[in-house]
């Protein structure tokens, strides 16, 4: 078949030229050019707009597309490469020796599934994951399979390396009731019930019956050893809060039976003869006499160590009833008494997610600021909005009180329809149609009416779409309200509770550990206002943490210290993850070739000031670095990094880089020496070299004199939620905070969690960091993995059309070819009333390319048939000409120059509609 080639001439009359009328520019410099921009084609083409990329008709040249070509794919074996070093390089960085005995401990079958694994000897800590990373499913739970069989192959081990496992599972036991017979859970698999929903259900590397010393232990006993065994002192006082923990049943009947395969803070109790106080006191007759059970809601431990042991006591525990039935949606947990359980009712009362905490916290400081309503003809104040204080509290009382001072609960304001499902009037114009999808998508009364530039700052311009600010609707006002009543009692009950514990043990230092203990806000004023000395608050205070705990328990818990190792000497370090290859990152790279240049940046120090230079000038980039972080947190190894200094930047990475809502607040990775100087820490924070948050757990004020310095970080009442980075925790990351406190004069960066795709986790492997940079569409500007610089490659019609050499003769033209296999479907909705309209929507499912998502099926929304059919024909066979030759109304002999209006208008729709499927890595030339 003839490929007929076009000219640059011929272009140039298509208006095919980079100038500023045509609104050719990358996303991250101009939000305005948006897919959804683009019209429906008709039987008589339109004129498409610009697509997010550049049409660049401008490549490079030659000697730099010969060394673009070869740092995208630089990764052949040298054949020189003798077999041994080859080898060497296939051995995973985390081989440990063949001799290595494993004790795992496991959190299974609940949410946030996870694993750790130490060395049964050394106790040193060799692997930590939560499933979430591999599944891509935040909070997955279910059987550990897949995490075991990851572990032994990240450690070069096997099955018979194990010979300790300690689990938990609070919904239920799982010796005496899951894994007592692996006959039965293949007959689940076979019915697809219960755990058998999933693979891997009654494989070995899950139910590990190779391994015979097994043992459960109660949920808050793992909590409170996740924080006890690592904390930096000797002795002090563990909080445990979250929304539930073990029943007492449970506990009751392993005591009173003597079974030895479950411990929990009854057995200790029993063991060393020290009562633990109940609240209720009379517990023991309650749970005979209830419906259901009761479960652990708050509990506090002290602890010693001494020796290299681990002494914990259980002190206090209170006890929430089942209030429902635990057969209902996740439990009955909404319509439980504990503390954290009445702040997730809050989270699902707005969001309609039990686990959207955080959002809670981030609304909540939004209580008692004003939004200015203008008009943009005179600018001046048409009214101003502020959210209602709701009075009457939710939580009052006293947690460690079991009489008319104890806690008193009125869920009134979270009862009927939930904000999540209410129609609210402001968000439909005067003729009922939708104008905002988002219901809690604002901006706060300082966001300026400004277009964002490519250096990230205002321009001056207030003409962009989406740059005006967005003022809250009514449901959102009442969201504020709720969440600042639910934050203010949360704070009033939790110190109330923790001063008392503190006075009656007379410990000097804190840990904190549980569900509630993400909460930041109030870890902070645990920390500063109540006296401790110090304050340790794990990176996985939540149910992944339950895998640290139950590994300590195996390493260092019971009375038998004949062959227990020493405890650990400092903190364990949150990277405990998967350590990526080279290999797997010249894969990775390798497989999204089309789409991405590569330059190879072997010098760290080269690295680093390509980074800062980025972040200075306004741009986001990304950095995926080592071994994956354990917890929720991102801390420097899977990052999104940005200037604290630039106010537009909130909005920008809300709305474009992380797709959420825009009152989300940003945390500071701030360099920990200098950290007293930009944040109120307290009193105590001096001795510990002001490295009072090293995992993002508390929160802290920005002193006053600098929230100008850092509006990009600083939450509307002044808060800001810091990392303190120290040069021995993560060296790396601290010289690049230092080279950018060297280049602005500030000592942080602005930090959020690698992750761009919605509901998905923080990246995890090389290819999930990739996709989620094609996926931010030009938005992070640069992906810095490992000693890989990578950018977006940008759509190049001059290789795509054929382009002419200073020789005058003219190289042959790129087939466009499809990314794999496509699948196709439409769909249709039809309008009421007398119309017979019928808008039918066709989409698109291509598996192999580097952007397809599971999430959403992986369904692409194609704009029109005309995008539809050009994907069909991109088989890598047939060039532009070819195409045009089948869709105009023209021979194969005809002057591309002198083509008739009609096909001109075609050829510019061919082209814009090959660049976003270009762009969408549907297909490539």
């Amino acid at each position: 078949m003839r490929s007929s080639l076009i000219s640059l001439a011929a272009l140039k009359l298509l208006g095919f030229v980079p100038s500023p009328t045509l609104g050719f520019s990358t996303i991250h410099h101009s939000p305005k050019n948006n897919p959804n921009h683009l019209r429906k084609s008709t039987s008589t083409p339109t004129v498409v707009q610009s697509t997010p990329f550049d049409l660049d008709l401008y490549s490079p040249d030659d000697d730099n597309d010969r060394e673009l070509d070869a740092s995208s794919n630089p990764f052949q074996p040298n054949d020189d490469d003798d077999t041994s070093s080859q080898e060497q390089l296939l051995r995973s960085p985390l081989a440990a020796p063949p001799q290595t005995k494993l004790v795992l401990g496991i959190n299974k079958y609940s949410h946030d599934t996870t694993l750790c694994a130490a060395d049964a000897s050394t106790g040193r800590v060799l692997f930590a994951m939560a499933k979430e990373r591999l599944t891509r499913k935040k909070h997955d739970g279910g059987n550990v399979a897949s995490l075991v069989e990851l572990c032994l192959d990240q450690l070069e081990l096997d099955l018979d390396s194990i010979v300790r496992v300690v689990m938990n599972n609070h919904h239920h036991r799982i010796l005496p009731f899951i894994e007592r017979d692996v006959n039965h859970m293949e007959w689940e698999e076979g019915l697809g019930i219960n755990g058998g929903v999933e693979d891997g259900y009654s494989d070995e590397y899950n139910v590990l019956l190779s391994v015979e010393d097994k043992l459960e232990m109660s949920h808050h006993l793992a909590h409170a050893y996740s924080a006890a065994a690592q904390c930096p002192f000797d002795e002090g006082m563990v909080v445990v809060m979250d929304g539930m923990g073990e029943t007492y049943r449970t506990m009751r009947r392993a005591v009173d039976e003597e079974d030895e395969t479950y411990v929990s803070d009854l057995t200790l109790s029993r063991k060393s003869g020290v009562d633990i106080r109940f609240v209720p006191q009379d517990i023991d007759d309650k749970a005979r006499s209830s419906y259901f059970d009761w479960r652990e809601a708050e509990s506090v431990y002290t602890f010693s160590k001494d020796g290299g042991r681990l002494e914990i006591t259980p002190v206090f525990k209170r006890f929430s009833e089942e209030n429902t039935p635990p057969t209902l949606y996740n439990h009955g947990f909404e319509n439980m008494d504990s503390v954290g359980a009445l702040y997730s009712r809050a989270s699902s009362h707005i969001f309609g997610d039990w686990n959207a905490c955080g959002k809670v916290m981030g609304l909540a400081p939004l209580q008692g600021h004003v939004w200015d309503q203008t008009t943009h003809a005179n600018g001046k104040t048409k009214k101003r909005l502020t959210a209602d204080t709701i009075e009457e509290t939710i939580l009052k009382g006293k947690l460690y009180k079991d009489d008319e001072e104890g806690l008193k609960i009125d869920r009134s304001v979270m009862m009927n329809m939930p904000f999540i499902s209410r129609i609210d009037p402001d968000m439909f114009d005067d003729e009922g149609n939708l104008i905002r999808k988002k219901r809690y998508d604002f901006d706060d009364n300082d966001f300026r009416e400004e277009s964002i530039s490519s250096e990230g700052q205002s321009d001056g311009s207030d003409e962009q779409p989406g740059s005006s600010k967005q003022l809250p609707t009514k449901v959102a006002l009442d969201a504020i309200s709720l969440a600042s009543r639910m934050q203010i009692d949360l704070e009033s009950v939790c110190i109330d509770f923790v001063k008392h514990f503190k006075s009656e043990t007379g410990a000097a230092n804190l840990c904190l550990a549980g569900g509630v203990a993400l909460n930041s806000v109030l870890n902070g004023r645990l920390s500063r206002e109540l006296g401790f000395e110090n304050t340790f608050i794990p990176p996985y205070p939540g149910d992944d943490g339950i895998a640290v705990g139950c590994c300590a328990y195996a390493l260092f818990g019971g009375n038998d210290y004949t062959d227990m190792p020493n405890l650990w000497n400092e903190t364990l370090s949150p990277y405990l993850g998967p350590m990526p290859t080279d290999l797997s990152m010249k894969e990775a790279i390798e497989w999204a070739s089309p789409w991405i240049e590569v330059e190879t940046v072997r010098d760290d120090k080269e690295r680093i000031d390509l980074m800062v230079e980025e972040i200075a000038s306004g741009g986001v980039i990304a950095l995926y670095n080592g071994r994956s972080e354990l917890g929720p947190r991102a801390l420097g190894h899977r990052s999104i990094l940005a200037d604290p200094r630039k106010k537009g930047l909130v909005r920008f990475i809300n709305e474009f880089v992380k797709k959420r809502e825009s009152f989300r607040p940003f945390a500071p990775s701030a360099l920990a020496e200098y950290a007293g100087e930009w944040f109120d820490l307290g009193e105590h924070a001096e001795a510990s070299g002001y490295n009072v948050s090293p995992y993002m757990s508390i929160t802290a004020q920005v002193k006053e004199s600098k929230r100008d310095l850092i509006p990009a970080v600083t939450h509307v009442d002044g808060s800001s939620r810091l990392q303190t980075v120290t040069p021995e925790a993560e060296p790396f990351y601290h010289r690049l905070i230092s080279a950018f406190y060297k280049a602005t004069g500030v000592p942080m960066v602005l930090n959020t969690s690698f992750n761009t795709l919605k509901s998905e986790p923080i990246v995890e492997t090389p290819r999930n960091a990739i996709r989620s940079f094609l996926s931010s569409m030009g938005t992070i500007e640069m992906l810095f993995m490992g000693d890989y610089v990578i950018k977006r490659r940008p759509a190049d019609i001059r290789k795509l059309l054929g382009e002419e050499q200073k020789s005058g003769l003219m190289t042959r033209p790129s087939f466009p070819r499809r990314t794999g296999s496509a699948n196709y479907k439409t769909t249709f909705s039809a309008s009421l009333g007398d119309s017979d309209d019928v808008d039918p929507v066709t989409l698109v499912q291509i598996p192999d390319r580097p952007m397809h998502n599971e999430k959403d099926g992986g369904w692409f929304e194609l704009i029109d048939d005309l995008e539809g059919q050009l994907l069909g024909v991109c088989d890598g066979s047939v060039g532009v000409g070819d195409i045009m030759t089948q869709f105009a109304a023209m021979n194969e002999e005809e002057n591309f120059e002198k083509i008739s209006e009609q096909d001109q208008i075609l050829l510019e729709n061919i082209l814009r509609r090959l660049v976003r499927l270009y762009e969408h890595t549907l297909i490539s030339w």
